[in-house]
């Protein structure tokens, strides 16, 4: 946290189909089952050798809340010199991850277009020159 990080990403082994991984863990019998929705990074979905998938799991949610906790999101968000920094950075790191269902839910039902300009002002580039930063943005694939 001294050093200010925004994110930190975790992601649990996936075997995917159709991948080397997977052919392998099928053949020892290691894949614990075919609910692909469950094939996101974020589930056990094989048998591990020296944890328990509970205990691979727990340590994955473990790294996660305390990297996002509320008291580290504020410690690293008071890493930065100005104001608007601070700012920008408690609200990207405590907005995705505290509210991730929120997010989750708007992609699902298709609705994170009207999200947009909620993330394009929480992504965009703070200036520093107090201009608003015309024709540029945080989406270059889509402006």
């Amino acid at each position: 946290m001294k050093n200010g990080l925004t994110t930190s990403t975790y992601h649990i082994l996936t075997p995917y189909p159709g991948t080397r991984l997977y052919k392998t863990m099928k053949d020892q019998g290691r894949i614990l089952h075919d609910k692909w929705d469950l094939y996101d990074t974020r589930h056990v979905v094989y048998k591990t050798h020296s944890l328990s998938a509970e205990e691979l799991k727990a340590g994955y949610d473990w790294a996660y809340r305390s990297f996002y906790s509320w008291v580290n999101v504020w410690k690293a968000s008071w890493q930065h010199d100005q104001l608007k920094h601070t700012i920008k950075h408690f609200a990207y790191a405590g907005g995705w991850k505290k509210f991730e269902p929120l997010w989750n839910f708007m992609i699902k039902t298709r609705g994170l277009n009207k999200m947009l300009p909620l993330l394009e002002t929480i992504l965009s580039k703070v200036n520093t020159n107090n201009k608003k930063n015309e024709g540029s943005s945080p989406f270059p694939a889509i402006a």
